[in-house]
């Protein structure tokens, strides 16, 4: 008994860990993207979402199962955008994200990446 009573504990540890992790990113990707709202620049605009995008997104590799979007272009982004926010991909920081910005920052976020992936250069 003690032993399944143990391990509920460090599951609902686990859990609460994620949760932590959760919050904490949440908080991260809301304060960073408070700052690029007052952008008056389409592609300034673009560039700051962007370097907040790949505090998380590394350009090369996605590392702790976080995908890459150097590479993406602007429509795959717009559309991968669009189903976080309306819940169609499972990922509760990228569906706050989304919430997060505007359709035209979410645009002009897109443009800069995939501007950035056609001339060959990271984010």
């Amino acid at each position: 008994m003690k032993r399944v009573r143990r391990a509920a504990i460090v599951s609902r540890v686990k859990g609460l860990a994620a949760e932590i992790r959760w919050l904490l990113g949440v908080s991260l990707c809301a304060i960073l993207l408070s700052a690029a709202n007052s952008a008056a620049a389409d592609v300034s605009q673009g560039a700051q979402i962007a370097a907040t995008c790949a505090s998380c997104h590394h350009p090369t590799d996605g590392g702790q199962a976080i995908p890459p979007i150097a590479t993406l272009d602007e429509q795959a982004i717009v559309k991968a955008m669009l189903a976080f926010r309306a819940s169609e991909s499972p990922s509760h920081v990228m569906h706050a994200v989304a919430l997060s910005l505007s359709d035209d920052e979410l645009a002009a976020t897109a443009r800069y990446l995939a501007d950035r992936a056609n001339a060959g250069r990271q984010p």
